[in-house]
């Protein structure tokens, strides 16, 4: 049933995001004197706003894919290397040492020698076989989110429509005052987790500069070995989007293929320079962002974050911050009420 429904889901989130640039442009477009234009401001927004990401998406495609694809052509040209450092490795007193302790070697022994062709035959067909699975799952959600692309532009050309009929909805089923409060907070949850999820891709974007910038540095003056720096770069700024632990993962990769690549110091190099930024980020770059965005002090949005985190996991830290102020939205609405109430009661004990 939610695979059914998960193109709506996905039109509804690019309606959402596409939402206000709408809106400017339908501003801006009414200020024209052509009438056509005027009455059709919705239509001709939606055109252009579109027109404009499928445009984006191409040279982005056109510009960044082409960089990936060479980053991944060098790794696969490298990869006699890696495996050579990788040998050496093995072969050398440091992974003795580590196989003394870890009893690695008889491990890897007790393996192969009881592999079998009924083994080797059964892991290929399962290696087909989630290939295959992948294909199909990766060519399906294609699909659907081409679907929820056609969604989005009904979504946003009946917009009005649509908030009519919930307001119908709403105004039967709870009362005028109610309504009016949901409404209220329901617009200010939607400026809140725009200016977070803008500022947050800015965070990410930010971050895969700096990092491509870091990583090439490093690679031409010798101080780490790694070719890979704009698909690393891209890969650090994409788990940036994942609070802690993506843009963990993603320095864990690139001291991997240093290590294989440059080897110890290379490595160690990498993971304290991507350290580095990932502090200056976590307690300046991105807390800056935050704040600026959602007014809300630097020091609530790692507390926040903190305590979304510890009870709620990832999903927790991601949406603590608009959470945080939203409540001090709340809070600060709610005391300026009793303020009013307090300033009523104190003129009518001054009247009486």
């Amino acid at each position: 049933f939610l695979q059914i429904l998960s193109p709506l889901f996905f039109g509804a989130i690019f309606a959402y995001f596409l939402n206000k640039p709408v809106n400017k442009l339908i501003l801006l477009l009414k200020q024209t004197n052509l009438k056509f234009i005027h009455r059709h401001a919705r239509q001709f927004s939606i055109f252009i706003v579109y027109i404009f990401v499928l445009l984006l998406l191409f040279f982005s495609f056109y510009y960044l894919f082409p960089l990936v694809v060479r980053n991944l052509a060098e790794f696969l040209r490298i990869l006699p290397n890696i495996y050579h450092n990788i040998s050496q490795w093995l072969n050398s007193n440091q992974f003795q040492e580590l196989d003394n302790f870890l009893n690695i070697e008889e491990s890897i022994r007790y393996f192969v020698d009881n592999f079998t062709a009924q083994d080797a035959a059964r892991y290929i067909s399962s290696g087909i076989e989630s290939l295959s699975t992948f294909t199909l799952g990766l060519a399906s959600q294609v699909f659907r989110l081409i679907i929820g692309l056609i969604i989005s532009i009904y979504l946003l050309l009946y917009k009005e429509s649509i908030l009519q009929l919930l307001t119908r909805v709403g105004r039967i089923s709870t009362k005028e005052e109610h309504l009016r409060t949901i409404k209220h907070y329901l617009r200010q949850t939607d400026v809140i987790f725009y200016k977070f999820i803008s500022a947050q891709f800015l965070d990410a974007c930010i971050i895969w500069i700096l990092s491509t910038l870091l990583l090439t540095i490093m690679h031409f003056t010798g101080i780490a070995t790694n070719p890979f720096a704009v698909g690393l770069g891209l890969l650090i700024g994409i788990g940036n989007m994942i609070p802690y632990f993506g843009s963990f993962f993603a320095s864990l990769i690139a001291m991997l293929i240093a290590f294989f690549t440059g080897g110890w110091e290379a490595a160690l190099a990498t993971i304290t320079m991507l350290i580095i930024l990932q502090q200056i980020d976590g307690n300046i770059i991105g807390p800056k962002l935050m704040s600026g965005a959602l007014n809300v002090n630097p020091i609530i949005v790692i507390i926040s974050i903190s305590i979304g985190g510890a009870y709620f996991g990832i999903l927790g830290m991601f949406v603590a911050v608009p959470v945080a102020a939203l409540l001090k939205i709340i809070f600060l609405e709610y005391l300026e009420a009793q303020e009013d109430k307090m300033l009523l009661t104190d003129k009518e004990k001054f009247k009486n």
